[in-house]
């Protein structure tokens, strides 16, 4: 049994491509956007064995219509093998390359009639015209099916992630990703930012979350079909919007711009949330099944947020629980040991941290899972009482011991112990830092890149 050869879909360099309907009579052509996502049919060249005439024809054709290339039918038989018909389509399509100079793929076309037929079906044609029209449909969908598997071709062999605020967290991901040979689009509000991000390898886009018309569409557009789509916000006051207009508001026009796409399959949607969902647990352990009871307007919204991607057409997705981030840069309160400010906690409550680098190992790791839960904690699951953490990291800094209001109400955290063991069980997960006061010297003496 013989098998024709195929080009693989990607050997056609980005920019518009014609389909090609082969006939001996009739050449339906059909043409994509530069973007390759809508296929239109275009014409049908009658020819009469002129090849001086057909080559004049397609050279035209491809500079006219500023073609990358050709995608050819084959006229496979029922079992997949070649027929006559589709080793004259080959020898067509070996003399198209040598007249346009120019990369011809080819793409079975065993059903494209029988679809092209039923798409001309009931739009109020005659017989006639239906039947000098169906070789140019019969092109459209060759290439629209050769655009279908050039799409996930590409997405199985080089992923697109997309991260949504490229911040403290954010840009540490879409490196991680960058160094594995991924595709990574990073949006900020900042040109600045852009900058930083285009030295580190990833498609900057700026953004903003907030605005009725952020430009969803168009960056969806550019990425094609996003793998993975992780959305780490952080809250801005100076930017004038509330957290609900970021974490709610925002995150619901961007999902409902990935569900209008209908992308196959769907990108996983990653959410970056905060165990600050819960409040004051006195003390106690929470972890997945504890029902979130938060006691600050971040919490709340972050919950609803949360709610928001599992209900929605495009999650459900997966809301990462992040207790309070730590690494090279920011180490909490630091900034006000040195200056000597009281902290509005009470010092022998509950401090859940995890360290940046974990944080973002657990982030790519759970958008490689197979098939990870809607929700996990994260933290490296070793709480620490405030009273301990503020008085090593002050004796580690060189500032003034700490000193407590307990008359305040406290500004971020609560009382309560985070286990993080689901997620570390389920991913396999082994921490680089496991322990945060352990952690303390290295950070302090070789601050790195915040």
């Amino acid at each position: 049994m013989t098998r024709p050869r195929a080009s693989a879909p990607q050997a056609i360099p980005r920019g518009r491509v014609a389909g090609i309907d082969y006939g001996r009579r009739r050449i339906g052509v059909a043409v994509c956007d530069s973007e390759r996502i809508i296929a239109s049919p275009l014409c049908v060249r009658e020819t009469m064995g002129d090849h001086t005439a057909d080559a004049a024809f397609f050279q035209s054709l491809a500079r006219d219509e500023e073609l990358a290339g050709f995608v050819v039918g084959l006229p496979l038989h029922a079992d997949g093998s070649s027929s006559g018909m589709s080793q004259e389509a080959q020898r067509f399509g070996g003399w198209l390359a040598r007249a346009t100079g120019l990369p011809v793929a080819y793409h079975d076309e065993r059903y494209t009639s029988h679809e092209a037929a039923g798409m001309l079906s009931g739009i109020g044609l005659s017989r006639g015209q239906k039947k000098s029209q169906s070789d140019a449909v019969a092109a459209q969908v060759i290439l629209r099916s050769w655009m279908d598997a050039e799409k996930a071709m590409l997405a199985a062999c080089h992923p697109v992630r997309i991260v949504v605020g490229c911040g403290y967290l954010g840009e540490r991901v879409a490196r991680l990703w960058v160094a594995g040979g991924d595709r990574v689009i990073g949006t900020t509000r900042s040109p600045a930012r852009a900058e930083r991000l285009s030295s580190f390898g990833i498609e900057p886009a700026i953004l903003d979350v907030t605005a009725a018309d952020a430009g969803w569409e168009e960056l969806f557009r550019s990425a094609g079909d996003p793998t993975t789509v992780f959305w780490s916000v952080a809250f801005d006051r100076s930017c004038g919007a509330t957290y609900h207009d970021v974490h709610v508001a925002g995150l619901r026009r961007m999902l409902d711009a990935l569900a209008n796409r209908r992308s196959d399959p769907p990108p996983r949607i990653l959410f970056a949330s905060s165990t600050g969902v819960w409040g004051d647990e006195q003390g106690g352990i929470v972890n997945e099944a504890t029902p979130p009871a938060p006691s600050r307007e971040a919490g709340h919204v972050l919950a609803e947020a949360e709610q928001v991607l599992a209900s929605h057409p495009a999650g459900p997705g997966t809301s990462l629980r992040f207790a309070g981030l730590y690494g090279p840069g920011r180490l909490p309160r630091l900034t006000d040991l040195r200056a000597g400010h009281p902290i509005a906690a009470d010092p022998d409550s509950w401090l859940n941290l995890v360290h940046i680098d974990d944080a973002a190992s657990i982030v790519v790791a759970v958008a490689h899972a197979a098939s990870p839960r809607s929700l996990y904690v994260v933290s490296d699951g070793r709480p620490v009482l405030r009273r301990d953490w503020y008085a090593t990291l002050a004796e580690r800094a060189g500032a003034p011991p700490p000193s407590w209001d307990t008359s305040a109400p406290p500004s971020r955290g609560g009382d309560k112990r985070v286990d993080p063991s689901l997620v570390l069980a389920d991913l396999a997960i082994s921490l680089a830092h496991p322990d945060a006061l352990e952690a303390l010297p290295e950070l302090l003496e070789h601050p790195g890149i915040p």
